[in-house]
């Protein structure tokens, strides 16, 4: 008997101590990497983070098409990760109280964070002093030109819109097209009117969150910039991408920054005929030219329900830091041919391994670029754009007179919109 009792208590004290010496679970769900992306930061995550802290990270790979729904369902039955990697939603989150307010949780490690990313990415996820996440990644809209025709024509890459209008007339006339393709009217076309209207020194919405800024004269300017390029300079509507610009049918090709490596793994015959380069830009009343267009970043935000946020907090500073970055970036590029993930870290994109053409590209588009500022429920707001685009372009509306109807559409959601969070904007004063 006394045996069976010294049985069940050691049993008992061995169950107790694996309980207290089991690894903690850090759960993470990510938008936008695949499997593949997973696995390579796994390979990093595991020896380094979990082995000197003894924390697990599990990431859930999420797809774009369905993240937004499966993030809301979460927050509204507090059943979260710990962390989340979003986008434009990431304020809405906060103001609901769904995130942590990085920058009252840690009011002196924070701004070191803060200060490590490209200061613009950080516009749409400021708002009234909050900062519900920390920038990890960069996305921003990009330019190919096919040099070595570009050299036949007697041409060089263009810096202005001014220069491709002078020039259009010559390239169609030997076979040839300047274009937009991602910005383009079948392909994210408010990406392409917002290249042209902040350019000119407009922008989508004003710094209050909760109105359009598309009335203002810059922003009309710019809209009518964009649309002249289709109804007077012959900018196609649509395109096929990579297939026409490795025909020499296109000599310029926009896209995301997956155009880099998408040309050198689907294109490799052109290797040395194409650069990647600054958009296409505007003169300013300076001389200087805005090569200006979309940027864009995913965020790492904590949820206000996880039961570890200091884990959270010290598993993102090492996520975002220097080296991290720098390893991720290359390991995926590396093992995932044709894909590319690049750091909003700025010193760990300067020493990630791509060409040292392409990355002065990069950062020199970053540094000309500027995300949309906060707008409350900002995927809605974006439509009145694509609407205002489809009437000047498709239905022959005067592009001033589309733009106004879009301002005053906006206007109105953002209005019924604040009222909706007016409780919750009360919180944040």
């Amino acid at each position: 008997m006394k045996f069976n009792k010294r049985l069940l208590l050691s049993l008992i004290v061995v169950l107790l101590l694996s309980c207290f010496t089991q690894a903690k679970t850090l759960n993470v769900w990510y938008v936008g990497w695949t499997n593949e992306f997973k696995a390579a930061a796994q390979n990093i995550i595991d020896p380094q983070f979990t082995a000197t802290t003894g924390i697990d990270v599990n990431i859930e790979v999420m797809s774009w098409s369905d993240y937004y729904n499966r993030y809301l369902l979460a927050l509204a039955s507090r059943d979260t990760p710990d962390i989340f990697v979003l986008g434009t939603e990431t304020v809405d989150f906060g103001i609901r109280g769904g995130l942590v307010d990085l920058a009252k949780f840690k009011p002196d490690e924070f701004p070191k964070l803060e200060a490590q990313v490209f200061g613009a990415l950080m516009g749409p996820f400021s708002f009234r002093g909050t900062r519900f996440g920390v920038p990890v990644s960069i996305g921003a809209m990009t330019a190919a030109f096919r040099k070595d025709i570009l050299t036949e024509l007697g041409m060089d890459i263009p810096q202005t819109w001014e220069d491709i209008k002078a020039w259009q007339p010559k390239a169609m006339a030997q076979g040839h097209v300047f274009g937009l393709y991602y910005g383009s009217v079948q392909y994210d076309s408010m990406w392409g009117a917002y290249t042209l209207i902040t350019q000119n020194g407009g922008q989508f919405f004003n710094p209050d969150g909760f109105s359009s800024a598309l009335d203002k004269p810059d922003s009309i300017k710019g809209f009518e910039e964009y649309i002249s390029l289709f109804k007077d300079h012959n900018f196609p509507l649509a395109g096929t991408g990579i297939p026409q610009f490795t025909s020499g049918e296109w000599l310029m090709l926009t896209d995301g920054l997956w155009l880099y490596p998408n040309l050198l793994k689907h294109a490799p015959e052109l290797r040395g005929k194409w650069v990647l380069d600054l958009m296409p830009g505007t003169k300013q009343a300076d001389g200087s030219i805005h090569h200006g267009s979309f940027a864009s970043s995913s965020v790492m935000g904590i949820s206000t329900y996880s039961t570890q946020q200091e884990d959270a907090w010290e598993f993102i500073k090492w996520f975002t830091s220097t080296p991290v970055q720098t390893q991720i970036s290359d390991a995926i590029v590396a093992q995932v041919p044709g894909s590319i993930w690049l750091p909003a870290n700025k010193n760990a994109l300067a020493q990630v391994n791509i060409d040292e053409d392409a990355k002065d590209a990069i950062f020199g588009q970053l540094t000309h670029s500027e995300p949309a500022p906060y707008a409350i429920n900002v995927n809605v707001l974006y439509r009145y754009v694509t609407f205002a685009i489809d009437k000047s372009v498709l239905q022959d509306v005067s592009p001033k007179e589309a733009i106004l109807e879009a301002a005053k559409d906006m206007n109105e959601e953002m209005a019924r919109r604040q009222r909706e969070y007016s409780r919750l904007l009360d919180q944040l004063q």
